[in-house]
C-alpha cells in the first residue's frame, strides 16, 4: 500500500514507516470495538442509554438455499450500506458493532435527538433494504428493537498489539437482542420505559401468543413481559 492509499484511509505514512492517524479517523475509532490503546482503562455506567438492535429476518434459510457468492454479495452489501446509513443518520451515536446478519448501535444518553437519530437509522435502512437490497430475495426482511435502559461500557487492553477493545454489557442490550426476535418483518419493537417517554406513537399488543413468547425469553424483568410495544 503506497502513501496515497494510506491518505485515502485517513492515515499519514511517515518517512520512518510509522503511520499517523488524522483527528477524524481517531474520533471514528472511539465508536468502534477496536481502538488505539492510550493507557486509559474505562469503566462507565450508562443508566439512560439507547440501544438499537437490527436483524435480517429469514437469513438462516437464505444461507441454506443460496451459494457462497450470493451470500457474500448480500452480506457485504448489507453491512457496508448499513455503516453508511449510521454515519449519515446516526452521527451522534456512541458505538456500533456488526453482528453478522444484524447490528447494534448505542447512544450513551436517551433524549429527543438520540431517539430521532435511532429512528432515522432504522426507517431509512428499512426503506433501502426493501427497495434495493431484498427484492430478489422475498424471504428476507428487516426487523429490530429500540430500548432505553441501563448498560455498562468498558475497555480493556489487547496486550502487545497496542490496541484496546471496547464493549458494552447490561440489561438494556440483553432486552434489545431478545425482544427483537419477536418482531416481524418491517417491525420495530420498543420497551415500556421508552414508550412511556412519548417521543413517538406506539401500538401496544397483549396478544396471548405474543405474551406467551415473551414469557419464554430469559432474563427479562416482569414489566417487560406484560405487553409488546411497537413503533408506528
Amino acid at each position: 500500500m503506497d502513501s496515497k492509499e494510506f491518505n485515502l484511509l485517513g492515515l499519514n505514512l511517515k518517512e520512518d514507516g510509522s503511520v499517523e492517524l488524522d483527528p477524524t479517523t481517531l474520533e471514528g475509532l472511539k465508536k468502534m470495538p477496536i481502538d488505539i490503546f492510550d493507557n486509559v482503562y474505562l469503566g462507565e455506567v450508562k443508566p439512560d442509554a439507547l440501544i438499537l438492535c437490527i436483524d435480517i429476518r429469514g437469513f438462516s434459510n437464505f444461507l441454506c438455499s443460496h451459494d457462497e457468492q450470493t451470500v457474500f454479495s448480500l452480506i457485504t452489501s448489507f453491512t457496508s450500506n448499513f455503516l453508511s446509513c449510521v454515519n449519515q443518520f446516526g452521527y451522534g451515536c456512541s458505538y456500533y458493532k456488526l453482528l453478522g446478519d444484524g447490528a447494534l448501535v448505542i447512544w450513551d444518553q436517551t433524549n429527543e435527538d438520540s431517539v430521532a437519530e435511532a429512528l432515522s437509522v432504522f426507517t431509512s435502512y428499512l426503506h433501502f433494504a426493501k427497495e434495493e437490497l431484498f427484492p430478489p430475495y422475498p424471504e428476507l426482511g428487516l426487523a429490530g428493537a429500540l430500548v432505553q435502559d441501563l448498560i455498562y461500557k468498558y475497555e480493556i487492553s489487547a496486550e502487545t498489539s497496542l490496541l484496546k477493545y471496547r464493549d458494552y454489557v447490561g440489561y438494556g442490550i440483553n432486552l434489545a437482542c431478545r425482544v427483537q426476535g419477536l418482531a416481524e418483518k418491517d417491525q420495530l419493537v420498543v420497551n415500556k420505559i421508552l414508550a412511556d417517554q412519548n417521543y413517538f406513537q406506539t401500538r401496544i399488543s397483549k396478544d396471548p401468543a405474543l405474551i406467551k413468547d415473551l414469557s419464554r425469553l430469559k432474563g427479562l424483568r416482569e414489566e417487560d413481559r406484560n405487553a409488546m410495544y411497537f413503533y408506528v
